[in-house]
């Protein structure tokens, strides 16, 4: 399979579950292993054994595979790590989205009211479930780009948080860094607030 069929079959194991809900289908289960057993980390997270596969949700809402260990310890487990194991420039643009997540809410909270406020781009009124917060003038990626540049990659990647058990968050340790960064995005982005089809599609044609 390729990499896009493995995130979709992966995608679409993940839509057939409620969130805390266990894999209890045997396919998907071996799937899902044999998949696993790709992560290059795949040793720490099997740990003792494991004995089910859990559907959860993350910080943005997203479903993610939990392990659940012979043992009754438990870790979260990304199978686009395992697809496509991500570049260390990828990780610390990862880290600097957590960094301004206070930054999206704020505006979210003060600009958009939800059933009442419209989307610039479509003109549909967004609610809780169809609004992002999209940076325009600069995307997010020519920012990063921007700030990122003549940087040390290796410096900057001591300073994201070690992968443990449960660590589903990606951040700097530094806090000298995270508002350096705060400070630079704020500088040079603006903020709107538009559906989530103008944001994910019409927006990135």
């Amino acid at each position: 399979m390729t990499k896009k069929e493995l995130t979709e079959r992966c995608r679409a194991i993940t839509r057939q579950y409620n969130i805390n809900e266990e894999i209890d289908n045997a396919e998907h289960f071996a799937f899902l292993m044999n998949l696993f057993s790709r992560h290059s980390e795949w040793d720490m997270k099997r740990g003792c054994g494991i004995k089910s596969i859990t559907v959860k949700k993350d910080f943005y809402g997203n479903k993610y595979f939990y392990l659940n260990r012979v043992d009754g310890t438990g870790t979260d487990i990304s199978f686009v790590h395992c697809i496509s194991e991500r570049k260390p420039i990828a990780i610390i643009k990862q880290a600097c989205r957590y960094a301004v997540r206070n930054e999206i809410e704020a505006y979210r909270r003060k600009n958009v009211q939800y059933g009442v406020t419209t989307c610039p781009i479509t003109g549909d009124v967004l609610t809780q479930d169809n609004t992002h917060i999209d940076h325009y003038d600069l995307t997010f990626q020519q920012m990063f780009d921007r700030w990122i540049a003549g940087r040390s990659i290796d410096e900057l990647f001591k300073k994201i948080n070690k992968t443990d058990d449960n660590s589903l968050l990606t951040y700097f340790t530094c806090d000298l860094l995270i508002s350096e960064f705060i400070e630079f995005h704020n500088k040079h982005c603006k903020l709107r607030a538009v559906t989530k089809t103008a944001n994910l599609s019409i927006l990135r044609s």
